[in-house]
């Protein structure tokens, strides 16, 4: 059995906002504190320099959970991750497409059902380049495929 990782993107605007609110927030505290400002003022930056690190721990997180896993073998496959547990066997895939933006496969199982597996990493993520590569491999040995040459 061979898994796959599909892995977020950074979170860039997250990490960029964060960086902004925090020099903010230590540029208000620090001035209030040396020129003698109200009370408020200084909380305010100190508000502002928690809400940044609140912002950042977020952005981790959803890094690291946000993963969704796609476990390979000669079977079928398993897709696992946030919000979606689905399970198939090669016999039961009636079709498998790359959508247009070359991010998304479409698995058909029969006339209706479909597993839709979106790789947030986009269309140039190596793993999800592998992932197709592979599956793709998997899916003509089910079927008895093989190169001639």
């Amino acid at each position: 059995m061979k898994t796959y990782t599909l892995r977020p993107r950074l979170p860039l605007r997250a990490f960029v906002l964060a960086a902004v609110v925090s020099v903010v927030g230590a540029l208000v505290a620090v001035l209030a504190g040396a020129n003698g400002w109200p009370a408020a003022v200084f909380v305010g930056g100190m508000v502002l320099l928690v809400a940044a690190v609140l912002l950042v721990g977020a952005a981790v997180i959803s890094m690291r959970s946000m993963r969704t896993f796609v476990d390979l073998d000669d079977e079928g496959f398993h897709i696992h991750g946030p919000g979606v547990d689905k399970r198939g066997e090669w016999a039961e895939v009636t079709r498998v497409a790359l959508a247009d933006d070359g991010a998304r496969l479409v698995f058909s199982h029969g006339e209706v059902e479909r597993t839709h597996l979106w790789c947030p990493g986009g269309a140039t993520d190596p793993e999800f380049q592998a992932l197709t590569r592979d599956l793709v491999t998997r899916l003509d040995r089910s079927r008895g495929y093989r190169n001639v040459l």
